[in-house]
């Protein structure tokens, strides 16, 4: 028999030892690439004059793709063709279909649609711009957009420019120049020749750069603007004109007609009606159908009834007493809806009302007061306003609060309504009432006087 050599035998020996206790593990990578793309060549170059090309090439330092492409690109002036754009590998290629205007600067802005390969990293605000001419257009108009009825800035809106001065142009054409608001409403259209223009903002809903839904919201200024400098901190306010029909709900498609109530915990609030809301519009009620009683000594009193506009909330006004106990008897057929459906059967409901310790008072103190301004305070819960009380002096007051978290708006009231008015682009061209959010929260506590220091201030535009 042949031997094996000791040194051979050895090696067999820890070989075979380490493959009984070794474990396969995988590589550890290093860290996570949140580095985006980098630029590094640009054929023709970045601001480029007398412009003739009909093709760009964008070079970068690793593989690139585009996302949302379509929902990212500007290209202003707005051309009669969108441009081809492709990536492959570390290049993008922007492909030029329109007919160049002479002695015009273009920009072509992709937003952040270019993004590496690997983790998906976009290159934010990349543009491109260039001159047909012997100059580059440098003007710039740049502000700030708000919600007019809130007070709010909105990032989710078109800026749009027009030199056709005609009050329709928002409806027939699409913008010379636009742009999208950015993060605080902050919006920025640079790279603008001089001249007179129109100034819109536009809630686009339907992508088609054109004020064509009465749903839509809209923001505008009075005058056109002459542009021979820049133009900064300027302030647009959107507003909706109609109010669109309410979508129909899916209970409608159902065949009974219910009803639920407002009463929270079984306890009516003593400032507030007490509402019925109905599955289907009502086509009609009737009134002697319907009973409250103060359920102590079973009297019968009368409240007010009223439908809203949506004709599905049935409100009952009464002068309510505190921590009383209430019974409302509703007899069948007592409501119909607009198909004929009825309440099918007679129900009781019996509730007590709140006391005057479930509420809370609100102090504020503001360190201005000018009553020429004509200052509502409109109070604010769950986005909903629940008062408005005009501001007398340096302290505003409201009792009987419902314990909870609330916000404050304050209304440049004009026409002294009370109630914030918005704005008509068509006919009176009225620009909608200033709200100015209060940043501070506040806190209302039960059967407390909640008396809010310091001084709040405030910068009515």
């Amino acid at each position: 028999m042949q031997r094996i050599p000791v040194l051979l035998f050895l090696m067999l020996l820890i070989a075979a030892a380490f493959s009984r206790c070794a474990q396969i593990v995988a590589p550890t990578g290093g860290p996570k690439d949140t580095l985006p793309p980098v630029l590094v060549a640009i054929d023709p170059p970045d601001s480029s004059l007398h412009f003739n090309s009909k093709k760009i090439t964008l070079g970068f330092d690793e593989f690139v793709q585009l996302q949302n492409l379509q929902q990212e690109l500007i290209v202003t002036p707005y051309p009669k063709r969108q441009p081809t754009i492709t990536s492959k590998l570390r290049t993008v290629t922007i492909q030029i279909k329109d007919t160049l205007q002479p002695n015009t600067t273009y920009t072509i802005n992709l937003g952040s649609a270019v993004q590496d390969i690997n983790e998906n990293n976009p290159l934010k605000n990349l543009r491109y711009v260039f001159s047909t001419g012997d100059y580059l257009d440098s003007l710039q108009i740049s502000g700030t957009l708000y919600d007019a009825e809130t007070g709010d800035t909105d990032s989710s809106a078109l800026i749009m420019l027009y030199t056709n001065l005609e009050d329709s142009v928002v409806t027939k054409e699409k913008p010379l120049y636009y742009a999208r608001s950015a993060a605080g409403g902050k919006f920025h259209i640079g790279n603008l020749p001089h001249g007179r223009f129109k100034l819109f903002a536009l809630k686009d809903a339907n992508g088609d750069l054109q004020y064509d839904d009465s749903t839509e919201a809209i923001a505008f200024i009075s005058d056109s603007l002459q542009l021979d400098s820049n133009l900064d901190n300027v302030d647009l306010r959107l507003f909706t004109e109609k109010v669109a029909a309410p979508p129909i709900d899916s209970s409608e498609l159902k065949d009974t007609l219910t009803f639920k109530t407002s009463l929270s915990s079984g306890k009516q609030d003593l400032h507030q009606p007490l509402v019925l809301q109905f599955s289907r519009r009502l086509q009609a009620f009737d009134s002697s159908k319907i009973t409250l009683e103060e359920d102590t000594a079973r009297s019968v009193v009368h409240p007010v009834f009223s439908l809203d506009s949506t004709r599905k909330q049935l409100s009952l006004t009464y002068k309510w007493k505190e921590e009383t106990p209430y019974r409302l008897l509703l007899q069948p057929d007592f409501a119909t809806d607009t198909g004929g459906l009825k309440i099918p059967k007679a129900d009781t409901l019996s509730f007590t009302t709140k006391g005057a310790s479930d509420y809370g008072t609100l102090i504020l103190h503001f360190t201005q007061y000018d009553s020429a301004q004509h200052v509502v305070v409109e109070l604010v819960q769950n986005d909903k306003v629940v008062s408005s009380l005009p501001l007398q002096g340096k302290t505003w007051k409201i009792e009987n609060l419902t314990p909870g978290d609330y916000s404050v708006r304050l209304l440049l009231d004009r026409n002294g309504n009370g109630k914030w008015d918005g704005g008509q682009y068509y006919g009176e061209k009225r620009l909608p009432e200033i709200v100015v959010p209060i940043e501070q929260k506040f806190n209302v506590r039960a059967n407390w006087d909640n008396d809010i220091q310091p001084a709040l201030e405030w910068k009515m535009p």
